[in-house]
């Protein structure tokens, strides 16, 4: 999809409905979704990724820890610009792998596991990029903001694979859904962060 069949999903979006499945500080604190449209074969979204709102996360670092999702998915950048980094698994220790079920947050250890040195993708306004639930990534995102429009297909796995640096241990932000009207406010964002305002 591109910024003009987001747009239009703008255009006709139910705030109300949108503010149910939507969430503020989401992976981290700073990066809010709105939910465009759910259903359980295809989910429409719109990822607002805020560097400023960013208080613990490092510039130029992993915007999340590696891992891969249950359901295949496609990204679009619609504004600013992020760097996709792409890992494989590969001999050594360095990372403690765990299944992850997002529902409870809970994660259980599958061994340690090394990783190899990422592939990284630029990708600007107009460029996007595919994820299967193999895929294991992360994003870098040099500055904000970034405007991500996420088509994902339906789960195909019961857990995604979460990668901790040894040592490390998994933040969780301070998630919450939106007030219905923070989701007009989202979508009137994300139409000026597309010009179409």
């Amino acid at each position: 999809m591109n910024s003009t069949s987001f747009i239009r999903l703008l255009d006709e979006l139910d705030c109300e409905a949108a503010a149910q499945h939507s969430v503020l500080n989401h992976h981290v604190d700073g990066m809010d979704y709105l939910c465009l449209h759910r259903s359980p074969k295809l989910t429409m979204k719109l990822y607002f990724i805020d560097t400023a709102r960013m208080f613990r996360q490092v510039p130029n670092t992993y915007l999340v820890t590696p891992h891969t999702h249950r359901y295949a998915f496609k990204s679009t950048v619609l504004a600013g610009r992020l760097i996709h980094a792409r890992f494989c698994e590969a001999s050594g220790a360095g990372y403690d792998r765990f299944q992850y079920s997002p529902e409870d947050r809970s994660l259980i250890d599958i061994g340690a596991v090394g990783l190899g040195v990422p592939a990284l993708e630029l990708h600007e306004a107009g460029s996007s990029y595919w994820c299967s639930t193999t895929d294991i990534h992360t994003l870098v995102v040099p500055a904000g903001p970034v405007l991500l429009g996420l088509v994902q297909f339906s789960d195909t796995t019961e857990r995604s694979t979460v990668y901790l640096r040894k040592g490390s241990r998994m933040d969780y932000p301070e998630s919450r859904k939106p007030t219905v009207d923070e989701a007009l406010s989202l979508r009137n964002h994300a139409l000026e962060m597309m010009g179409a305002a």
